[in-house]
């Protein structure tokens, strides 16, 4: 399955939806507005923890600095990840415009 999410810039908010809780077993949920629980595990727990506003250049710098694995690579599999939770609505991506020129 392709994600729906076209791209993320590096300016994007990344904001974290719902809540977190256990199964019985004990395995991560990650629940949306819904309802809808979805079975994840630690890695992606923290990676929602983290998306409190921030931007995904930031986010990218963040999981950078703990991952032995180059640029690229994480980038992709980032993408990837927030695409996953963007579709399912567990986080919401806010695209902000920067302004570039300050009004005097």
């Amino acid at each position: 399955m392709f994600p729906k999410t076209k791209e993320i810039e590096e300016d994007t908010l990344i904001l974290r939806q719902g809540e977190v809780d256990n199964d019985e077993d004990g395995t991560p949920l990650l629940i949306n507005f819904k309802g809808e629980a979805y079975r994840v595990n630690d890695t992606a727990v923290s990676l929602w923890s983290m998306c409190n506003g921030i931007s995904f250049q930031d986010l990218l710098h963040e999981v950078l600095r703990i991952s032995n694995d180059n640029e690229t690579n994480v980038k992709r599999s980032l993408f990837e990840m927030l695409s996953q939770l963007n579709d399912v609505s567990i986080i919401k991506l806010k695209k902000v415009k920067l302004n570039s020129s300050i009004s005097r």
